[in-house]
C-alpha cells in the first residue's frame, strides 16, 4: 500500500523537510543550505528573516519541528542530531510527503531503516515508482558509494551545498507541478490546492534556473498556462454560483 500524503486546500503545505547532521548545530556548516530556510516572513516585510544557529540549535533540544520558508515554499522543518529521535519524526509524520537530508556517517546506518519501515514516504503512490528524496550531503563521495548504491532509486549524494541545494529545488518544483495536474485531473477539479502548488513549483523553479543559469521557460511556460486555466475555472463557477 502506498503513502498518499494528504492534499490541503488550504494554504499551508502538508510537505516537511528532515535533516539529519551532527554538526547542523555548528554556525559554520552548510551555511548556504541553512539560508535557504527562513522563518515566516512579515507580510509588510516583503525580504524574509533567515533562521539562526540558535533556532536550529532550540529544534534539537525541543525535537520537534517549525513553519519555515525555503526559498519561499511553506514546509515544516525538523533538525536533528540523534538516530532514534530521526526516525520517531519519520513515524510521526507518515501522512506527510518528506524531503530527507542527511550526513553520510548518519545516513549510512538511518537509510536502511527508513526504507525498511516507511518505504511508502518516498514512493509515488499513482506511479508507484521511487522518489528520490533522499539527500547524502557528504565530504567524500566516493566513501559512501558503496553503501549508497544499495539504495540508487532513493538517493542522491552530493558533496557541495550549493549543487544540492539546487537540486532539491528542482525536484520539490518539478513535484509541485506533477501534484498540480493530478489535482486539476480530479473530477470535480481541486483548484485551490493546485493553485497553491503550481505558485510554489512557479517560484522554486525560478530560482532554480536563476541559480543554475539554466533556461526554465518550457515549465514555466505551462505553469503560467495552468495558472490562467485553474483562474478561468474559478471565475466560470463564481459566474454560475451568481
Amino acid at each position: 500500500m502506498t503513502n498518499n500524503a494528504t492534499v490541503p486546500t488550504e494554504e499551508e503545505s502538508d510537505h516537511m523537510i528532515i535533516w539529519l547532521d551532527d554538526h547542523i548545530g555548528d554556525p559554520e556548516w552548510c551555511q548556504q543550505l541553512k539560508r535557504a530556510f527562513s522563518t515566516q516572513p512579515d507580510p509588510k516585510n516583503p525580504i524574509p528573516v533567515k533562521l539562526w544557529d540558535k533556532e536550529f540549535a532550540e529544534m534539537l533540544v525541543s525535537e520537534g519541528h517549525m513553519p519555515v520558508h525555503f526559498e519561499g515554499v511553506r514546509f515544516l522543518l525538523s533538525a536533528f542530531t540523534n538516530i532514534a529521535s530521526c526516525i520517531h519524526c519519520f513515524y510521526q509524520n507518515q501522512h506527510r510527503r518528506i524531503f530527507f537530508i542527511t550526513s553520510g556517517t548518519l545516513g549510512k546506518k538511518t537509510v536502511p531503516i527508513i526504507l525498511e519501515k516507511f518505504k511508502d514516504t518516498f514512493i509515488d503512490p499513482v506511479t508507484e515508482e521511487p522518489y528520490m528524496f533522499i539527500y547524502v550531503f557528504c565530504q567524500n563521495i566516493e566513501y559512501h558509494r558503496d553503501w549508497a548504491l544499495e539504495y540508487r532509486d532513493y538517493i542522491q549524494i552530493f558533496n557541495f551545498e550549493a549543487d544540492l541545494l539546487a537540486r532539491m529545488m528542482r525536484d520539490i518544483g518539478d513535484y509541485f507541478l506533477t501534484e498540480s495536474k493530478r489535482l486539476l485531473d480530479e473530477s470535480p477539479p481541486n483548484n485551490p490546492a493546485a493553485q497553491h502548488r503550481l505558485t510554489w513549483a512557479n517560484e522554486l523553479l525560478q530560482r532554480y534556473g536563476q541559480m543554475e543559469k539554466v533556461s526554465m521557460k518550457t515549465e514555466l511556460d505551462e505553469i503560467n498556462q495552468l495558472l490562467e486555466q485553474v483562474e478561468e475555472d474559478s471565475r466560470s463557477s463564481s459566474d454560475e454560483d451568481d
